[in-house]
């Protein structure tokens, strides 16, 4: 629609002459009738008088009627985006926790529990010399007291029971004792 017809609809709307808007204007009767029949187009201060006569914006009076709702159509469709967006990333980052937690709690189930100190010890005499061995197993590590190494290789053994019967075996085979 144009601006000329506009003018005319919204004239006859409000129930006004092409002469009664005319003085509300203070322009002729064949000026308003120029701009319905759209020879000519009204100044920017008479489109500005009219919309205000007529009670409407600059937009719909140019034929623009559309112009505000348009832009809040297009405003709710991005709100309506973000808001999905916002959502999916929600679960995303409420299913990470989830796998987070769960693998926290698996982890720690399934986790080597050794950690706890596990000590053997043994006492032998060779030859009018008594000496007391002792192996400790921590968190997967072997300690050893005393020179065992001098004894035996304990770096070939898994355990501390292996060690200390590795001990047993040397002193009983060099006719020592061990209690």
């Amino acid at each position: 629609m144009n601006i000329g017809s506009t003018i005319s609809e919204l004239r006859k709307k409000n129930n006004l002459t092409q002469e009664q808007l005319a003085e509300k204007l203070n322009v002729t009767r064949q000026t308003i009738s120029k701009w319905e029949c759209n020879e000519t187009s009204p100044s920017i201060e008479d489109a500005s008088k009219l919309a205000n006569i007529f009670n409407v914006s600059l937009d719909e009076l140019v034929g623009n009627k559309n112009v505000l709702g348009e832009k809040v159509s297009n405003v709710e469709r991005l709100a309506g985006i973000i808001i999905k967006i916002l959502k999916v990333i929600g679960v995303l980052l409420i299913i990470y926790f989830i796998l987070l937690v769960v693998s926290f709690l698996i982890f720690n189930s399934f986790s080597d529990k050794t950690s706890t100190e596990l000590t053997g010890s043994v006492t032998c005499t060779l030859k009018g010399i008594t000496e007391t061995y002792q192996v400790t197993e921590k968190d997967g590590k072997l300690e050893v007291s005393n020179n065992i190494n001098d004894i035996i290789d304990t770096k070939s053994y898994n355990n501390a029971d292996d060690i200390l019967n590795a001990i047993i075996n040397y002193y009983d085979e060099n006719n020592g004792s061990c209690a």
